[in-house]
């Protein structure tokens, strides 16, 4: 299989106000579950699922070496759950676009019932309450289960992802049981080809090898690498800085040994405390080495993805924008 050089979708399916924020104006909403309780957000809803995402982006995707799409959905995805409703048609449309245009899918569970960490990526800012639900996990493996039905025999449908960056933690007994549980009834649907991706809860070392019957399916690991300037990291030179992107290669192949591994979000962005170090004349000079060290680096990967295909705001978050601009170039 040619390994995957992809894209999110991320802002479509699942709302997010800092990429939409026009859509969001003129209310106090912060993310989906508040959005969709505002006057006429069923409709602002519906057009902007239409817009954000069009064929000419899968075109354009085809056109520019872009191979694989990663799309976030909720648990809600189809039936709804008020004030969330359905989205599966788009779903079906996507799959549809990536298969005129020969774009892998990958499904992504962003949203689960509770929230899994309390992001609006998740659908609802808050508390984590998946981890209280003792409910939730079944749930959340039955929409599972319903999406690997009805992509099953998809020519495009490359995988699944059984949960999105869950709340990190150190023991994680209720993830890893969760993962196990959906990893082995997925299997039972899905084609041996298709991939069962985890996340790694930000943990990539202890959750390595968390799926332990893979006789059936190869797991897949997904890695979410941003570099922000947290902690020590504020006071690094910046060859330093890069050295620690440089050595990502071979923690990846490290932990290829147990899994398939993929980088299924990154992006260009560099901290604004490293940035300031240098003249504004030289901070897309800074950035563009910042991607290319990284796409050295995750080319051992099974894949990447992009965070994120496309924003309102054209800049390092807007991968379409990065490529159009000769920040991003691929092979």
């Amino acid at each position: 299989m040619a390994k995957l050089h992809g894209v999110n979708l991320g802002g479509w399916l699942i709302l997010e106000k800092w990429m939409t924020p026009k859509l969001f104006a003129g209310t106090k909403a912060t993310d989906e579950y508040t959005f969709m309780q505002t006057p006429s957000a069923r409709d602002k809803l519906r057009e902007h699922q239409r817009n954000f995402i069009r064929e000419e982006d899968f075109k354009w995707m085809s056109n520019n070496g872009v191979n694989a799409v990663r799309i976030p959905v909720g648990y809600w995805v189809f039936d709804g759950d008020t004030p969330y409703v359905s989205c599966i048609g788009k779903l079906d449309w996507a799959f549809a676009m990536a298969e005129k245009y020969n774009i892998q899918v990958l499904i992504s569970l962003h949203g689960a019932p509770g929230s899994q960490n309390g992001r609006d990526h998740s659908g609802r800012i808050g508390k984590a309450e998946w981890y209280k639900n003792p409910a939730a996990p079944e749930q959340t493996i039955g929409v599972l289960e319903r999406l690997a039905h009805r992509y099953r025999d998809h020519v495009m449908f490359w995988g699944i992802e059984l949960l999105n960056e869950p709340k990190a933690g150190l023991f994680q007994h209720k993830l890893r049981k969760f993962y196990n549980q959906a990893y082995k009834r997925l299997a039972r649907i899905v084609l041996p080809s298709t991939r069962i991706v985890f996340h790694d809860a930000f943990t990539p070392r202890l959750l390595s090898a968390v799926i332990w019957d893979d006789s059936v399916h190869h797991p897949v690991m997904d890695i979410h690498w941003y570099h922000f300037a947290f902690g020590l990291r504020r006071f690094l030179p910046l060859w330093l800085y890069y050295r620690v992107v440089d050595r990502r290669k071979y923690l990846i192949r490290r932990l290829q040994r147990w899994q398939g591994i993929i980088i299924g979000e990154w992006n260009g962005i560099v901290d604004g405390k490293i940035l300031d170090k240098y003249p504004k004349g030289e901070h897309d000079r800074v950035v563009r080495e910042h991607i290319a060290r990284q796409l050295r680096a995750y080319s051992v990967a099974d894949g990447w993805f992009y965070w994120n295909y496309k924003t309102e705001a054209r800049g390092v978050w807007h991968f379409r924008s990065m490529v159009e601009d000769g920040a991003i170039v691929l092979d």
